[in-house]
């Protein structure tokens, strides 16, 4: 009976094994303080393939061999996690895994959480971000390693994974709309459901310019989506009204009459939501979609109902192919950018240049247009004389050169922003 009361005692100390972040497998963890489950296997090692990203001597290790679909392992900490400021997680990753495989980084504790981010490499070491904004205080003291989310593992080369460096960070100032996926301070993380799976990445028809990828993966839900921003949504509220109730944003899609809905919520009652949704008109184009609340989804919260019952609406989700399941279209990929509340403002008024630190030069032009500023140029929105969007960059240097020689002759228009002012110019193509 002695010896059965030592062994229930034993078995309680390693189930309550406790560690603090940071964690980095130098003498601060045991195998012990791991806790396994349906086929996944922890392990410390040797680091496989030290290099500049991660140069140190032991990495743990987790081998997925059968089991099920989330297989990974588990560790308690010895406090809750607090995301007031430091609102995020990142570690390192290696493995030869192919690029765009799932990890998954659950919070378990009085509550649960989960965040997917899609691996860029493979063969070296990479390190990931996981954003926690606006979760709850208190909730999560257990940190859950899912790699290669989704599919069994069977114990190969390409099911092991090994990471590092495990540290609690922020990741820069809750973002407000507009978002324009351009400001280097602001933190422009995205939440996927449903399998979905979205990253901030360059816009593959204007490298210069920032956007999100979405990827709606072959088994995605057909209600499958991504959060625009963090679990805090944007700093204001949206003022919606019945007069002023629409919001704009610009969304990439290879077919023409792909349903995309964009719902709005509070960001403390997920119940408080209003949703509408139109279709895109273009082939493989760049559009402005116009979304607006007061026509509403069918089966949804009306916006009238909301405000008369003093809903505030400040997080934006916005669902592609909405309706359809990944299994029905396969896997597709989508881009969006430029979210404004109301419509994606049109460049219609110049101003007087004489005492503005902005310049742009030559003018007209047929070969290249330079602006040039004293203060760091923060953006440019060029749009054509019917007020359509033909390219916006982010310069954040002093000087920008802009080609213009493969422009069709005739007026432009350009929006600048720099030291935090708006400044329109008229351009003129020769």
């Amino acid at each position: 009976m002695k010896y059965l009361f030592t062994l229930l005692l034993l078995s309680s100390c390693i189930a309550l094994s406790a560690q603090s972040l940071p964690i980095h497998f130098e003498g601060d963890v045991g195998v012990s303080d791991f806790e396994d489950f349906d086929g996944g296997t922890f392990d410390l090692v040797a680091n496989p393939s030290a290099d500049a990203t991660n140069a140190s001597e032991n990495v743990g290790q987790i081998v997925r061999n059968g089991g099920l679909i989330w297989s990974g392992s588990k560790i308690v900490l010895d406090d809750y996690l607090d995301f007031t400021e430091n609102n995020s997680l990142s570690l390192k990753i290696y493995t030869t895994a192919p690029v765009g495989t799932v990890v998954k980084f659950k919070l378990e504790g009085e509550a649960y959480t989960e965040r997917d981010v899609l691996t860029t490499v493979t063969g070296e070491w990479e390190e990931l971000n996981f954003d926690f904004t606006g979760e709850i205080l208190g909730a999560y003291n257990t940190l859950v390693f899912m790699f290669d989310y989704g599919n069994v593992g069977n114990g190969s080369e390409n099911s092991t994974f090994y990471f590092d460096d495990i540290n609690q960070g922020t990741n820069g100032e809750q973002l407000d709309y507009p978002v324009t996926f351009e400001d280097p301070e602001i933190n422009y993380s995205v939440i996927d459901f449903g399998g979905n799976f979205s990253v901030v990445t360059e816009d593959p028809t204007e490298p210069s310019n920032t956007v999100v990828k979405s990827i709606k993966s072959a088994t995605a839900e057909t209600w499958a989506g991504t959060t625009i921003g963090t679990a805090a949504g944007f700093i204001s509220f949206l003022p919606l009204t019945m007069e002023d109730s629409k919001m704009s944003v610009r969304v990439w899609s290879a077919s023409a009459g792909t349903p995309v809905r964009l719902k709005v919520e509070a960001w403390y009652d997920a119940t408080q939501t209003c949703e509408t949704q139109v279709n895109t008109t273009l082939d493989g184009e760049w559009e402005t979609l116009i979304f607006d609340f007061a026509n509403e989804a069918p089966g949804t919260a009306t916006l009238s109902d909301g405000l008369n019952m003093g809903w505030a609406y400040n997080k934006a989700s916005i669902f592609f192919n909405y309706g359809i399941s990944g299994a029905q279209a396969g896997e597709q990929t989508f881009y969006f950018d430029d979210v404004y509340f109301g419509e994606m403002p049109i460049i219609d008024n110049v101003e007087d240049h004489d005492n503005l630190e902005v310049q742009v030069y030559p003018n007209p032009s047929n070969r290249v247009w330079n602006f040039s500023s004293s203060e760091i140029i923060e953006s440019i929105i060029l749009v054509n004389a019917q007020g359509q969007l033909i390219t916006k960059v982010a310069p954040q240097d002093f000087l920008y050169t802009l080609a213009s020689d493969q422009l069709a002759e005739g007026i432009y228009f350009a929006q600048v922003v720099s030291a935090g002012k708006v400044q329109t110019f008229q351009l003129l193509r020769q």
